[in-house]
């Protein structure tokens, strides 16, 4: 596995022996068996709340759903406080951006970037091509 080579002249949609919408049934599958995987384990607490809130940004901006904090916190089953820190590390680390545009910005407050989503898909492609 060579990951500089996996990113390497990505650019989503090129490149890529998967189409976006499998990027999407698989990365909204993904947060979706990681809630599951709270539920089966709820004496332990699993699970990175960054990389949770970053596949929700993700899937949520493709598929219409709104990405502020509430959303993002309803759908996690996480409080708020605890999304909140997270997109500021996603802010400070550019992995996501905050929608400035005042039309969209009400539903669409956060948004990945567009080297989040290159390496998301480039991640889901070798986790697709390595499945059994």
């Amino acid at each position: 596995m060579n990951i500089k080579k996996d990113l390497e002249g990505f650019v989503e949609g090129e490149g890529s022996n998967h189409s976006d919408l499998t990027h999407l049934q698989f990365a909204a599958h993904i947060a979706e068996q990681n809630k599951l995987r709270s539920e089966y384990f709820s004496d332990l607490t699993l699970g990175d709340p960054v990389w949770d809130v970053l596949l929700d940004v993700y899937v949520a901006e493709k598929t219409d759903q709104p990405t502020t904090i509430n959303a993002i916190s309803n759908r996690l089953e996480k409080p708020t406080s605890l999304c909140q820190r997270c997109i500021d590390y996603l802010l400070e680390r550019d992995g996501i951006f905050e929608n400035r545009n005042r039309y969209t910005a009400p539903q669409f407050l956060y948004l990945a970037s567009e080297k989040t989503k290159q390496q998301v898909a480039a991640w889901l492609n070798n986790c697709l091509a390595s499945a059994p």
